[in-house]
């Protein structure tokens, strides 16, 4: 036995550097929660771990800003629910992943402002959590029962959701939970407006609220620094005389407001 202590002894303190890089506060549940209810052992990825999840969109969520997800398979009234449960860097992040995740709302609960439910899916923003609730069937039974699994999450999140009120002032929220969508890079571009792929180029350091409203897209974008909003101005060859009076028709038929320093309201009509 002493011999293979050491080599125990690696291992304990290897387990516990590995559980110590799976963030501490997840609303995850259990049977407390849902008695009714039976759950799977649950499976834990941080950072570049979550590969080993979903090969194929893993990128997208470390571009927003991922911090670790809690997956489980819950099983209620003989039916089962992939429930995946992603805490991001935040809740501006986590609205982002979930604008451009939602796809086709039949319904929007009211678990948070900001929700999506198909007949296959239940998606949830509270908090800086996007919340994703799947089921195979389709059916009523199936839709009831993942509100029931989503509001036992929600229930133990207190953290407030993003307010993107900010980016677009005038617009509804019902709009803003059904239609807009929130980039912060390439593939969120790629994913949720890819027709503005080219229009972004390059593009770093922003955040984009971006909105179709009628014959216009508009883009409210905040840039990290005024570097950055040079660099993006540079890009559409934009006169700064008239990005310095606050307001303009651009070139390309773009109208323009200077927000701030670093926060552009961009029309684009086609």
């Amino acid at each position: 036995m002493t011999k293979y202590y050491p080599i125990l002894c690696f291992l304990y303190f290897l387990s516990i550097d590995c559980f110590s890089q799976v963030p501490g506060y997840f609303p995850s549940i259990d049977e407390s929660d849902l008695p009714d209810a039976r759950f799977e052992t649950p499976k834990t990825y941080t950072g570049s771990s979550l590969f080993g999840y979903i090969n194929g969109g893993a990128e997208l969520y470390l571009e927003y800003g991922f911090s670790g997800a809690w997956i489980n398979e819950i099983h209620l009234t003989g039916r089962s629910y992939i429930t995946e449960i992603y805490r991001m860097n935040g809740p501006e992040e986590a609205f982002g992943i979930f604008s451009v995740s939602r796809y086709q709302c039949k319904s929007t609960p009211p678990l948070s402002p900001y929700t999506c439910q198909t007949k296959y899916q239940l998606q949830i923003c509270s908090g800086a959590f996007y919340i994703s609730i799947i089921n195979s069937t389709g059916n009523k039974t199936d839709s009831v029962n993942s509100l029931k699994i989503g509001e036992a999450i929600v229930h133990k999140i207190n953290e407030r959701s993003a307010d993107i009120s900010g980016f677009l002032p005038g617009v509804y929220s019902e709009n803003m939970n059904r239609e807009a969508i929130l980039v912060k890079g390439k593939l969120g571009i790629m994913n949720g407006a890819p027709d503005l792929s080219d229009y972004f180029g390059e593009t770093t350091g922003y955040c984009a609220v971006i909105l179709q409203r009628g014959e216009a897209t508009v883009l409210s974008v905040r840039f990290s620094s005024l570097e950055d909003i040079n660099e993006f101005a540079a890009l559409h060859d934009w006169d700064p005389g008239i990005l310095s009076t606050g307001s303009g028709k651009m070139r390309a038929g773009e109208t323009v407001t200077r927000i701030s320093d670093h926060h552009l309201l961009i029309e684009i009509r086609k």
